[in-house]
């Protein structure tokens, strides 16, 4: 099968060879050795150091004795640092930030990580948003956008922006908070292409008899169960994007080989640490570390973001020789026996019984250890659920507690509190 190459590829050759990038369409180039690359990563972390540890309090501290150090040395940045005031990262002074952001973290209590962007941040992600949809999207086509685009420079709003340079018509709706008025609105546009959340498209996708032709799931775990049911639903194609706000929204992108997403590389440097920080080899599971290369108004060294990944290595079936990543979601916990229990196979677990149309999870806990797991799931009301069924596939997962409590909900859809699926929510 001919594979289209990731226009990622293009659009870093473009920067090696200090060529202008307007759009995604014209002169393409081809990334041709990864030395070139690396190099020029080497040289930007150099960079980025020597003004880290020159302009921002935290890192003038923090990489003391370090600015010569290899990468792997480096000392990492946690989110706790990022609590304690986002002007110990600021590089610039305060007028430069365009847009300052708040967020907690799933299951992040007490102060919120604030963080900063100027408008040349922006623009970068705005550009990587343009090659990442031109993956999927022809120009003139009309997309919708199911993600948060109320404030200016958001993530919806750059995708506008984006897709607009694209000569598409973008349609913003929003996070979908009432699945039948989405689903309304979506029958009206008639999208091409959609973007949104993983579990709010599948609800959109078994609610709409319109369907596009392309999906880009985004912003949180997309289980395989979950996207094969979306792609039953539409009969569409699905393409997974990896990005968190400390990456400035925008970090890696699936190509049309659906084997990995490929990195921004010239803006950020990924490594793979295990539970010690020990950094780990291509194909092998451990925690995102995040470098922002091209950020130095905010910069974040060795963050360790808290989801769990891998880089795949080996040259993408597409051609290009930017890395891919892999994300399942956040790190697993302690489970039974000491055992890993990742949330993200309990989720696959769960959406593979098609009946399932949402459902909260909680944990009950003994000292530092479950004892037990509360489900709360919600179907049609078709037919009853098959709960003695998903108890079976539920026990066979690494690390699930013993007790298993499952109760069907009285609602098709269930109110959550956060955006991204967690426990006990």
């Amino acid at each position: 099968m001919n594979l289209s190459r990731t226009p990622l590829d293009s659009w870093i050759a473009r920067e090696l060879e200090e060529v202008s990038f307007s759009a995604p369409f014209e002169s393409p180039r081809r990334l041709k050795n990864r030395q070139d690359l690396e190099r020029a990563q080497e040289r930007s972390l150099r960079i980025l150091l020597r003004q880290a540890a020159e302009k921002t309090l935290f890192y003038r501290e923090h990489l003391r004795g370090y600015l010569e150090a290899p990468l792997e040395e480096l000392p990492f940045t946690f989110p706790s640092d990022l609590r304690k005031g986002e002007s110990r990262f600021l590089g610039v002074s305060r007028s430069e930030i365009e847009r300052m952001v708040s967020l907690a973290t799933s299951g992040t209590r007490g102060t919120s990580k604030r963080l900063g962007f100027t408008r040349e941040d922006l623009r970068r992600t705005e550009d990587f948003f343009l090659l990442g949809m031109s993956t999927f999207t022809p120009p003139k086509s009309v997309v919708g956008i199911f993600m948060e685009g109320s404030r200016p420079n958001s993530i919806g709003n750059l995708l506008e922006k984006a897709l607009r340079r694209m000569d598409c018509t973008p349609h913003l709706f929003g996070l979908i908070g009432n699945i039948p008025e989405a689903a309304a609105w979506t029958e009206k546009i008639r999208p091409k292409v959609a973007v949104g959340l993983p579990v709010q498209m599948l609800h959109l996708a078994e609610e709409t008899r319109f369907a596009p032709e392309a999906v880009l799931l985004s912003a949180d775990m997309a289980p395989p169960a979950l996207r094969k049911r979306i792609e039953r639903a539409w009969n569409c194609e699905i393409f997974n994007h990896y990005g968190l706000t400390e990456s400035g929204w925008g970090c890696a992108v699936e190509c049309t080989a659906h084997e990995g997403c490929h990195i921004r590389e010239l803006d950020l440097l990924v490594e793979i640490v295990d539970s010690r920080g020990k950094r780990l080899p291509d194909n092998a599971w451990g925690e995102v570390v995040l470098t922002t290369l091209g950020r130095p108004s905010f910069p974040l060294i060795r963050y360790r973001t808290g989801d769990r990944g891998r880089l795949l290595s080996g040259i993408c079936p597409c051609g290009s020789l930017l890395k891919r990543l892999e994300v399942t979601g956040r790190l697993p916990i302690r489970g039974n026996r000491g055992m890993s229990l990742d949330l993200y196979d309990v989720e696959n677990a769960l959406w593979s019984f098609g009946e399932i149309r949402d459902f909260s999870l909680f944990l009950e806990y003994r000292k530092d250890l479950p004892t037990g797991l509360s489900g709360i799931l919600a179907g049609t009301h078709k037919k009853a659920l098959p709960l003695e069924k998903v108890r079976e596939a539920l026990r066979k997962i690494p690390g699930m507690p013993r007790r298993i409590r499952l109760e069907e909900a009285s609602e098709t859809f269930l109110r959550h509190s956060k955006i991204k699926r967690a426990w006990n929510d």
